[in-house]
């Protein structure tokens, strides 16, 4: 039996995405979601946890998307888990990512609300290409 690494969540942007290109010429458009869950608390009320997610998509998917990723904006997740290590000044550090392989969105957006303008003055790349996000009520 092979092992899983599988992510799925759904939660609000925090933020708008961060498009940047890495060194090697790689998109990433980072960004974070707020996840909410019940639980019950110890004098048996019920209560909200938040978990905020730090997320990171590459490629020509990042660049497509990142427009579209706002702040308050409702995602749905699909991702794995990967290590990263690296070594600086002579200190070794690693830290888990979460990186996306699917990302649909959700929640009740207005079109006009879409896509916001990247600014290059700000370091973002403005998009460009064909993508269009499939809102519910096309569907």
């Amino acid at each position: 039996m092979s092992d899983t690494n599988k992510v799925f969540i759904m939660g609000r942007l925090t933020r708008d995405a961060q498009l940047r290109t890495s060194p090697n010429g790689v998109e990433t458009a980072h960004f974070s979601i707020a996840n909410n869950r019940s639980k019950k608390n110890p004098d048996g009320t019920w209560g909200q946890v938040v978990n905020f997610i730090d997320l990171t998509l590459y490629g020509d998917r990042a660049k497509a998307t990142a427009p579209y990723l706002i702040q308050g904006q409702q995602v749905f997740i699909e991702a794995h888990l990967a290590q990263k290590r690296w070594e600086k000044d002579g200190k070794k550090f690693q830290r888990l990512e979460v990186e996306i392989d699917d990302l649909k969105f959700s929640g009740r957006y207005q079109k006009s609300d879409f896509p916001r303008e990247l600014k290059p003055e700000e370091g973002e790349i403005v998009t460009e290409g064909n993508f269009q996000p499939v809102f519910e009520e096309e569907c």
